[in-house]
């Protein structure tokens, strides 16, 4: 622990649960033991330095303080059954083949969230969270660090996992000892030393923030030279009828034009299936426009709502 000066503020009682220094009887009297070794302690509640516990021995504990901060910092868990969790910001970058550019975000500030359920030192596979809860219908992992951060071991084994997980930095208290009301605020109230090692429901946000970036993609302008409408080489053109009316996909390299004569119910169809692909409609060539890596899905569509072979013209 980083902290040398922090004092020994929690024990066990005899009945297993981790008691504060101010909640006990003095001295030899707190019928308490160190989590870590399990030799007796005493509550030195003097007039001159600060409350804490020492072992009646004397003896040196190196793993006696940090356990104790670590089990009692688990059984605020436990009792509150919530916490504050930390923002998530998550950043996408699209790249259309027309050389256009988006950037876009998802946010979600911190918040608090109820466990449904909550267990302590609980198996999952091939790692033993400190805390593994349920949020809604989420499982949810919670590590408490206090000298011992999630290392690449065990973070390779949660991302094969994909389970929301958050760590808690107890390494850096600026004080010379805890008490329930300071580990509280650090455990369950706030959330400025807690970091996501993975977030909760990180595909739907990653998801949101890829859309993000290709609709910002979308509505940038067109490089000067794709509103040249000629072109030495004729564009590549697939022909399907719909209602009755053609509707032509134009492969363009920097994206696929879809034009159809007008048509009010045609025009309402194409729509919906230009606004599902994120397309863009073009006024001035009264046209719509399209990804190329939506093709094989396009004509897949197209032919569904045309029921026979397209003209390749």
């Amino acid at each position: 622990m980083e902290n040398r000066s922090l004092l020994q503020s929690f024990a066990m009682d005899k009945e297993g649960r981790i008691r504060s220094v101010d909640e006990v009887a003095r001295g030899l009297a707190c019928e308490c033991v160190c989590p870590c070794c399990r030799e007796a302690v005493i509550a030195r509640q003097g007039d001159i330095r600060e409350w804490h516990f020492a072992h009646v021995a004397d003896s040196e504990c190196e793993g006696g303080l940090e356990t104790a901060l670590h089990l009692a910092a688990k059984q605020l868990l436990l009792e509150h059954r919530g916490m504050t969790v930390p923002e998530i910001r998550i950043q996408k970058e699209v790249r259309l083949p027309d050389g256009r550019v988006g950037i876009g975000s998802t946010y979600r500030p911190e918040r608090w969230v109820d466990f449904t359920e909550v267990a302590s030192e609980k198996s999952v596979g091939q790692i033993r969270p400190d805390i593994v809860a349920v949020v809604g219908t989420t499982m949810l992992f919670v590590e408490v660090a206090v000298t011992h951060f999630v290392d690449p071991d065990k973070q390779a084994v949660l991302e094969k996992l994909g389970l929301p997980t958050i760590e808690i930095d107890l390494a850096n208290f600026q004080g010379e000892r805890w008490t329930w009301e300071l580990l509280a605020e650090h455990v369950i109230e706030h959330a400025l030393n807690k970091c996501w090692v993975h977030f909760l429901d990180e595909k739907a946000l990653h998801d949101e923030a890829q859309a993000s970036a290709l609709q910002a993609a979308l509505a940038t302008p067109l490089p000067a030279q794709e509103a040249v409408c000629t072109s030495v080489a004729k564009a590549p053109r697939t022909r399907f009828w719909v209602k009755n009316r053609m509707v032509d996909v134009i492969e363009r390299p920097f994206g696929l034009a879809i034009w159809s004569p007008y048509d009010p119910e045609l025009n309402v169809l194409i729509k919906s299936i230009m606004q599902s692909l994120g397309g863009r409609w073009q006024p001035r060539f009264k046209n719509w426009l399209v990804p190329l890596e939506a093709k094989s899905w396009l004509l897949r569509e197209l032919g569904e709502r045309s029921g026979q072979p397209p003209e390749v013209i």
